[in-house]
């Protein structure tokens, strides 16, 4: 049976899900502004951007990495979701400028579902 209590780490791209990883022990995230943040289970509901960097998360038997450009960062009930333009190591440039147009589409939508939301909670 698997552990509610283990955490679940999903890499969005403007191209769809990239990474999928669930009963994770912890994760580390390179933040915007500050150097990087831990999580593990049961971690506080969270949004934080992202800086271009290594992801390290690991389970039970093994630790795994990748590298992301800047984003994005939602932790809620143990599912850590990163929305980002793509993977560095796979990205041309012509590709991230492709990317980076969707992924603003992407945030705005996002921000857009947060304030509906938020204006909802408030009524």
């Amino acid at each position: 049976m698997v552990s509610e209590s283990l955490l679940v780490l999903k890499v969005i791209t403007p191209d769809g899900l990239v990474l999928q990883k669930t009963h994770l022990n912890a994760i580390n995230i390179p933040l915007a502004e500050v150097s990087s943040i831990g999580v593990r289970p049961g971690h506080a509901p969270l949004i934080a951007e992202t800086a271009r960097g290594t992801v390290h998360y690991r389970d039970e038997a093994s630790e795994d990495k990748i590298t992301l450009h800047s984003g994005v960062l939602e932790i809620r009930n143990n599912i850590v979701t990163i929305l980002t333009a793509g993977e560095v190591e796979k990205t041309s440039s012509e590709e991230l400028e492709s990317a980076e147009h969707k992924y603003e589409r992407l945030m705005q939508t996002l921000v857009m579902s947060i304030d509906q939301e938020t204006t909802k909670k408030d009524e």
